[in-house]
Parts: C-alpha cells; structure tokens; sequence
C-alpha cells in the first residue's frame, strides 16, 4: 500500500506512475515464487507497543511503525528504504538501496 501511496504521488514524482501501472508492479512482484504477503496477527499488537516504546510514533510515523511491527511479527528484521524516518526503530536494520 505504501508503494502504490508513494508511486502515484503527484508531490512525490512530477510523472508519478498511474494506479493501473503501479498495480501491475504490485502484480508481478506478488506473482515471484518466494514473496509473500502478511497481514496483522495474534502478536501483532504486541509488536506494535513494543515498536511505540522505542520511537513514539505520531503523525506520518504511525503507518512506519505499522510496517516495522507487521516485520518483527513475521520475523522479518531488515528493510531496503531511503526513508530515514526508519532509523528511529533500533528493532529493524534499514538498508539504503542507492548506497
């Protein structure tokens, strides 16, 4: 969801992607053999407050620390972003992918 939020943000980029495109991305990348995708479970929440503790989330913060929790629930403990604003979550290593 934040791919296709960012893709097709017309602040973001001056030709941003359409939805159909950006869709279609979403669509290929999903069709891979090893991707999956996950969703909030039983220790969801839990995650999240462990999450909240360390950054405080607010604001735009919040759908961060949503993705950040919905990772350490599905063990996932690395992510590829410019995004700075996720360095402020010590549970999770941030990646930048143009480094």
């Amino acid at each position: 969801m934040a791919y296709l939020r960012i893709a097709t943000h017309p602040a973001v980029f001056a030709r941003p992607m359409t939805a159909a495109e950006a869709i279609g991305n979403v669509e290929q990348l999903l069709a891979r053999p090893h991707v999956r995708t996950t969703g909030e479970q039983e220790r969801f929440w839990g995650r999240y407050r462990e999450v909240s503790d360390d950054a405080v989330p607010a604001g735009n913060l919040v759908p961060d620390a949503h993705l950040v929790a919905l990772m350490l629930e599905n063990d996932v403990r690395t992510i590829w972003t410019r995004d700075r604003d996720y360095r402020r979550f010590p549970r999770i290593e941030v990646r930048d992918p143009f480094a």
